[in-house]
């Protein structure tokens, strides 16, 4: 596969899963500065990395949500978090990753986390349902 090859399997993977809307920005942004930085992600992060057979989809974003959390990314984290239910992943899985990451990146990552998927859930209109306290 030559580097144009990569390029297009690249942005057909980014899409499918960050979503067409958000790739689409990437690239009306280009310029001369960010246009090399923009292709080389489209090429080797998602025409290479993530289009490898080894790993489904579905564990590739819950891995990137759990080092994006451990390393304090936020923006990337935020865009993951929307992203992993184009790769299957459930609200409930999702809480245990972060419940699993508390414990090897720490209790104020997770919990920035959370309230950040919270906010992910909100903006996707899929938010979790208020626990009765009265009961």
């Amino acid at each position: 596969m030559n580097d144009e090859q990569r390029y297009q399997q690249g942005i057909q993977v980014r899409s499918e899963v960050l979503g067409e809307a958000h790739v689409h920005r990437s690239l009306e942004n280009l310029n001369d500065f960010n246009d090399d930085f923009q292709n080389f992600i489209s090429r080797f992060a998602w025409g290479e990395v993530w289009s490898r057979p080894g790993l489904p989809r579905h564990t590739r974003s819950l891995v990137t949500i759990a080092i994006l959390l451990g390393l304090g990314r936020e923006a990337e984290l935020r865009m993951h978090l929307r992203a992993c239910f184009n790769n299957g992943v459930s609200k409930d899985e999702l809480k245990e990753l972060i419940l699993h990451c508390s414990l090897y990146a720490g209790l104020p990552a997770a919990n920035a986390a959370m309230h950040m998927a919270e906010e992910v859930f909100q903006d996707l209109g899929i938010a979790p349902e208020k626990i009765n306290q009265d009961q």
